[in-house]
């Protein structure tokens, strides 16, 4: 798996901030595909900051005790195909990821996950 960070990397000719985005390679993720009814919610699917939530990633506590937040992140699942450097084939972390605390298990921040294609 492979976290995507988007980085300011300067200014255009008009001033403007231009991003990068630095991928990060995190070992040890558990990634479970939603099924249809936890996609589905009331009369609409389950589409937080217009994401489509189509995965929920664990992420391992020895990660996310040095990690920034998760929120605004992209994620590239790399072992499923997805290319580490492509952010815009990536997908988006919807929301802000939730941290169990205490936690009696290695993984302490799940984070749905989804595209935003329209």
């Amino acid at each position: 798996m492979a976290v995507l960070r988007r980085d300011a990397g300067g200014e255009d000719e008009m001033g403007e901030p231009v991003y990068r985005w630095q991928s990060v390679t995190v070992p040890g993720c558990l990634v479970r595909p939603l099924d249809g009814g936890e996609v589905e919610r009331g009369e609409g699917l389950l589409r937080p900051d217009g994401v489509l939530v189509s995965y929920r990633i664990a992420f391992p506590k020895a990660w996310t005790r040095t990690a920034e937040p998760l929120r605004g992140c992209r994620v590239a699942l790399v072992e499923r195909g997805m290319d580490p450097d492509d952010e815009h084939a990536a997908l988006r972390v919807s929301g802000a990821p939730d941290r169990t605390i205490p936690c009696p298990t290695l993984w302490d921040v799940t984070a749905e996950v989804g595209r935003a294609d329209g």
